[in-house]
């Protein structure tokens, strides 16, 4: 699987969160929690609001220190917003890999991938901060649709 290095300065992502008491908890349903975004009309208003720093939807996990995981659902936007939730994306440098195919079997595809077979490979180390796919405009159910995966790195 190829990879690219790409460098953000610190950019903040307003959305909706949801708190999942483990990592897989929130695999689990991520899914059903884009549905229920895309439901409650949460995709369009966003959208209105980005400033396109990084254009698309993201999807951000911030893992925390008792192992609960966060996501966000959102956009990039600097302004502070009362009515959503926010998160900052560290600056620096991110491994980024294209998962190809539908969501969301091609991202579950990738992650393992990248984990069992891809990070202990490079000589990059994963820094404590969030990661995030990034859906740009397309069919997401399309063979050709690409998500990229993020991984924040020293």
């Amino acid at each position: 699987m190829k990879y690219r290095i790409e460098t953000i300065s610190k950019t903040s992502v307003i959305g909706v969160q949801k708190e999942y008491i483990t990592g897989q908890k929130a695999q689990e349903n991520i899914f059903k929690f884009w549905m229920e975004f895309e439901a409650a009309g949460h995709k369009d208003q966003l959208k209105l609001q980005s400033n396109r720093h990084l254009d698309g939807l993201l999807g951000v996990f911030t893992p925390k220190a008792n192992g609960e995981m966060h996501y966000l659902i959102g956009v990039t936007n600097e302004e502070a917003q009362n009515n959503w939730q926010q998160v900052d994306l560290a600056e620096g440098r991110y491994l980024v890999f294209d998962a190809k195919g539908p969501v969301p079997e091609s991202i579950k595809r990738a992650m393992q991938t990248i984990n069992r077979d891809i990070l202990h490979t490079l000589d990059y180390e994963l820094r404590n901060a969030p990661f995030f796919e990034l859906y740009k405009s397309g069919d997401v159910n399309s063979e050709a649709y690409v998500t990229e995966i993020w991984l924040p790195i020293l």
